[in-house]
């Protein structure tokens, strides 16, 4: 496998994720958990712009916070603002070509 190609699948699983989540089949709570979990295990070098995108996504993800005192309707505004950002970093990574 060619070291594009190792980029690709190791992006792709980041795709992967986000797209489950972008599709509403997690949980901002389930994707927070996940992402922080690849990202802190991933040792996979990757592009400049990939990582760029993973990274920024990192820091939305990393400051994403729903408190347990907050309103369903505060929850909501705070999940959709994350996914917004997710459905952002997802549309980055295919114009980069680093999904496959």
């Amino acid at each position: 496998m060619s070291t594009a190609e190792e980029n690709n699948r190791d992006a792709a699983s980041y795709g992967d994720l986000i797209g489950r989540f972008v599709d509403r089949t997690i949980n901002a709570a389930q994707f927070e958990q996940q992402y922080l979990d690849l990202m802190k295990n991933d040792e996979a070098p990757h592009p400049d712009a990939v990582f760029a995108v993973l990274d920024k996504l990192f820091s939305d993800v990393d400051e994403y916070f729903a408190s347990p005192e907050a309103s369903t309707a505060e929850r909501r505004e705070q999940d959709e603002a994350l996914r917004e950002h997710a459905a952002t970093a997802l549309a980055r990574l295919r114009q980069l070509g680093a999904l496959g």
